[in-house]
């Protein structure tokens, strides 16, 4: 899809982000459903009342880089792995402002050269 903005084309760049935006939220709310039935309702395992899942992020690196083939549908490349933030992120948000433009970057960079 990105490829269309090097031709005239009446694809724009912003149409590409908020669709694959869009594509990468859905994507998660899926990917996270099962996990968060699983979780649920559980009681604190840990000391203290703690839970272990208190101190892991929302969106962890691995789950991320299972949304690959979604960067590489809307942009033609698969999901740069190195990008993703050590630790994960506190929410598929963060992930996607951190991703998106970081591999948008990326293809217009390999485009343009």
């Amino acid at each position: 899809m990105i490829a269309e903005l090097t031709k005239s084309s009446s694809t724009t760049l912003p149409d590409i982000v908020l669709v694959l935006e869009t594509a990468i939220k859905d994507w998660w709310a899926s990917e996270s459903a099962d996990w968060d039935d699983l979780v649920l309702g559980r009681k604190p395992g840990l000391p203290g009342g703690a839970d272990l899942w208190d101190v892991m992020p929302e969106v962890d690196s691995k789950a991320i880089a299972r949304s690959s083939p979604i960067f590489e549908a809307y942009l033609g490349v698969p999901l740069d792995v190195k990008l993703i933030k050590r630790g994960g992120y506190s929410s598929i948000d963060e992930a996607v402002q951190h991703l998106v433009p970081k591999m948008i970057t990326k293809v217009l960079d390999t485009k343009n050269a």
